[in-house]
């Protein structure tokens, strides 16, 4: 948008979900409001968005939608939305029914992306994205205003100090350092790296010093423990479960960060923790900022891009095809470059 563009007041950005995903539209929301300080800031997200968003203070109020919201509730949204009378629309999801949401939002600008001509009729302005780009950079694209700063790509995750509290009583009851935080659970199936190859990684990292740290969610422990009892080291795995805010600061205490895809990897990520992600059926780079080399993938084979230090992919259509050695050779190059300590093999 140019200089010349009508006064935005109001403006809605819609990203249903996942965590991940919310966390990439953070830098965007940063542009929006450099680009329009005096209007005020909606995000359009499911419940579980205030994990992320809650304590967020760019944004002015987070319109929610529950996933299996019937048609009462979606027409009671609607009517919500145009009541709002939002001046721009900002669709970072891309589904039809955020399209179509957009669209009887009656905001006279409607950001999306390009997907097909209907839903492209529904937007004002649709964006062609020609290449896979990291997501927030995508994001940052979507918003087509030239004073947008497309290299400004740090996420943003305010947290309580109550949170950084915890997580440091957390530490200091729980870790002895250098720890390296494990991820091997996941609701995706596509997305989990098998059990006995991540507690295989877990051994070699304690064989050279790291305390393994297992990540879980609610409803997540029993899975952890079954990676645990694979180990022959000693795993940190029976804790209490922290909130999300808490999280991430105990995260930021790690040194390492190793295994699947999911908002844990992505909060180490925007604590600077070095990381090794192992990734099936996506495109790595979507997910890995391209300025940092302290993120690391191996990936199965497919249309991605090799970025120059993060990874190459492997030749294996199936995460169960990715070997330990192929992640134990991430993490030495991450120790190599000097990102991570190596403490000297255990005797």
């Amino acid at each position: 948008m140019g200089s010349n563009a009508p006064v935005v007041k109001r403006i809605l950005v819609i990203q249903l979900r996942q965590l991940g995903d919310l966390l990439m539209i953070t830098p965007a929301l940063r542009a929006l409001q450099a680009l329009h300080p005096e209007a005020s800031l909606d995000v359009l997200c499911e419940p579980s968005g205030s994990l992320v968003l809650g304590h967020n203070p760019r944004v002015s109020a987070l319109r929610l939608l529950p996933r299996k919201e019937g048609l009462a509730g979606w027409l009671d949204l609607v009517r919500e939305l145009r009541a709002q009378r939002y001046d721009l629309v900002v669709d970072c999801q891309g589904l039809p029914s955020t399209a179509l949401l957009a669209w009887l939002s009656g905001a006279r600008v409607r950001l999306g992306f390009a997907r097909d001509v209907l839903r492209n009729l529904l937007y004002t302005r649709p964006y062609d994205r020609r290449n896979t780009d990291y997501s927030a950079l995508d994001k940052l694209k979507l918003l087509q205003d030239s004073r947008v700063d497309l290299e400004d790509l740090q996420l943003e995750f305010p947290v309580l100090e109550e949170s950084r509290q915890a997580a440091e009583q957390f530490a200091r009851e729980r870790f002895h350092a250098p720890v390296a935080a494990l991820f091997g659970v996941s609701r995706r199936a596509y997305k989990v790296w098998p059990p006995e190859k991540l507690a295989a990684l877990g051994d070699r990292l304690a064989e050279v010093g790291y305390q393994p740290f297992l990540v879980y969610g609610p409803g997540e422990q029993e899975a952890a423990r079954a990676i645990a009892a694979r180990m022959t080291h000693e795993a940190l795995v029976d804790y209490p479960m922290p909130d999300f805010g808490t999280l991430k600061e105990i995260l930021a205490r790690c040194a390492l960060f190793a295994g699947n895809d999911g908002g844990p990897k992505h909060l180490a990520a925007l604590s600077g923790v070095p990381s090794v992600t192992v990734y099936c059926h996506v495109h790595p780079e979507s997910w890995t900022r391209p300025d940092d080399p302290r993120q690391r993938w191996v990936a199965t084979a497919s249309a991605s891009r090799a970025l120059p230090t993060q990874g190459p992919c492997e030749a294996v259509d199936t995460l169960a095809e990715i070997e330990v050695d192929a992640v134990w050779s991430r993490v030495e190059a991450l120790a190599r470059d000097g990102f991570i300590p190596f403490p000297a093999r255990k005797a």
